[in-house]
Order: structure tokens, then sequence, then C-alpha cells
């Protein structure tokens, strides 16, 4: 998926925003959040790289549903575990001891299992949910095959095109639509 040009259709933002990288509004990087955040998608959004230049613009959006403000709303459910390996050393006196280091982040809740590959988000047009008329489910489709998201590509993605079978993801989803 490219970066749109501007934001004039409000679900092909919300779609771009779940995903990582340079894209505008980028909803992974707010999942810890603990109050909702809002969006607006009816301002241009700037990206700059190392050196402050400009290396993305994309244009406010016109004509949007609540004049393209959204919020995000977090996920009361998640945690966010170390990712951790051990290793076991030689002491200089004899014998070994076992230390433990961070690698990353394991987050798991309602909305999002890291290691299953699942991130979903609540996007509505009010900052409360109760207040909201309209709610959106925006759910992120698989990234770039890496080591990082093989377990996502071969778990999920190998079911379904070639076994044409019910995906793990779509188990998440279904249980975090009905819940919120």
């Amino acid at each position: 998926m490219s970066n749109l040009q501007n934001f004039n259709d409000i679900y092909a933002s919300l779609a771009e925003s779940a995903y990582n990288g340079l894209r505008p509004n980028p909803f992974p990087e707010l999942i810890k959040e603990k109050e909702s955040r809002p969006i607006d998608f009816s301002k241009d959004s700037i990206i700059k790289d190392k050196k402050g230049e400009v290396i993305s613009l994309t244009k406010g959006g016109t004509n949007l549903p609540n004049d393209g403000k959204v919020y995000l709303q977090p996920d009361p459910t998640l945690k966010i575990t170390d990712k951790t390996i051990s290793t076991t050393i030689p002491k200089a006196n004899g014998g070994y001891e076992t230390q433990q280091h961070k690698t990353g982040e394991i987050a798991k809740g309602l909305l999002t299992d890291s290691k299953a590959g699942y991130n979903s988000y609540f996007v509505t047009d009010k900052p409360s949910v109760k207040d909201s008329k309209e709610t959106y489910f925006v759910t992120r489709g698989s990234d770039a095959i890496s080591l990082n998201t093989l377990n996502d590509w071969v778990i999920n993605n190998a079911s379904f095109t070639l076994f044409d079978s019910y995906i793990p993801q779509a188990k998440l989803a279904e249980k975090a639509m009905e819940a919120v």
C-alpha cells in the first residue's frame, strides 16, 4: 500500500493509518495510550527525515464525516511485556550464570496480539464511545514478509492462501468486534 495523496477517502485513510512506517497518523505508534487520541484527517500531514527535509506530504481531506476528526480508542485490556532471551555464560571463578536480555516487546489485548500478528483499532467520531454515532473497526493486514512478521505470514496468510481455511486472526477480530 503506497501513501495516499490526500485524506479525501476516510476509509482509505483509516486503513493506511493502521500500518507502521512512513505513513501519516500511524495507529501502531499510539496503541499504548490510555486515553482516546484525536486524529484530524482534514489537516495536512508532513513527514520529515532526520535532517528536517520533507519526505512525504499528504493533503488534508475535504467533505469528510465529522469534519475529518476521529478518535482512536484505547484498548483497556492491552498488556505490554518484555520479549527476552536467556543466555548462559561462564563465570570468571567457575560455574555458570543465566542472564536475561530484552529483545523487544510483546503486546497482547483484545485488539492486539503481536505474537499472532494481529492488530486492530477501534475509532469513533467522538472522544467518548458512548457519545459516538459513527464507529470504525480497522484491522491491519500483513506487513511485508520479514523475520519479524514470519509468524503472521506462515500461520495466517499460508493457511488462507494455500488451504482456503479460516485464519486465526479472523477469530481474534470476530471476538474483538463482539466486545467493542
